[in-house]
């Protein structure tokens, strides 16, 4: 009998471009993000090979910042952050693109399949480099403010509004509970 073959999943969330996209798009909304991890660990053939990487962009300034991002890894996403920026003219910066491309980079060796979480058109090469790589590419984004040309270099898309409860009220309590633990032995 053949062993069966371990298909690992990485799914890579951009947070920041869910944040206001779904803000544009869907006003007095937001994004269920336990929704969406148990949408994916249902597709996935095996949920212990799928892990969870949420990329944001963080504001000292914004204490309900800390905990969402709490709330985040208690559901089993690996959090990577950065302070933002100030710049001179008193904008602020927090692009979390290259992290979120390297890390997919560093970790592809290891998946067989990848599912990005953006709209964001800037990840179409690495998209492009993905497939090369001969790795099977998954896009949820905002809808029609997802790139077009990001949609159309995945394997397929899928709108974040096609997921049954991953957008719900901003004034809706998602309750936090926590994530199977998964480690390398499971």
């Amino acid at each position: 009998m053949p062993a069966m073959v371990q298909w690992r999943i990485g799914v890579f969330v951009d947070v920041q471009n869910l944040y206001h996209t779904t803000k544009t798009l869907w006003p007095g909304t937001k994004v269920n993000y336990r929704a969406l991890r148990d949408f994916i660990l249902a597709q996935a053939p095996h949920p212990r090979w799928v892990t969870f990487h949420a990329f944001t962009a963080i504001n000292p300034d914004w204490k309900s910042q800390e905990q969402f991002l709490w709330a985040l890894s208690q559901m089993g996403y690996r959090v990577i952050t950065k302070p933002i920026r100030r710049m001179s003219d008193g904008s602020i910066k927090g692009d979390m693109d290259l992290d979120l491309a390297l890390e997919v980079m560093y970790m592809a060796p290891h998946l067989n399949e990848i599912v990005l979480v953006t709209g964001d058109g800037d990840f179409v090469p690495l998209v492009h480099q993905l497939v090369w790589m001969g790795k099977v590419v998954r896009v949820i984004g905002p809808g029609r403010l997802t790139a077009q040309e990001l949609g159309l270099v995945a394997h397929s898309f899928l709108s974040l509004d096609q997921i049954q409860g991953v957008l719900v009220d901003e004034d809706a309590e998602i309750p936090v509970e926590e994530a199977p633990l998964v480690t390398a032995s499971n």
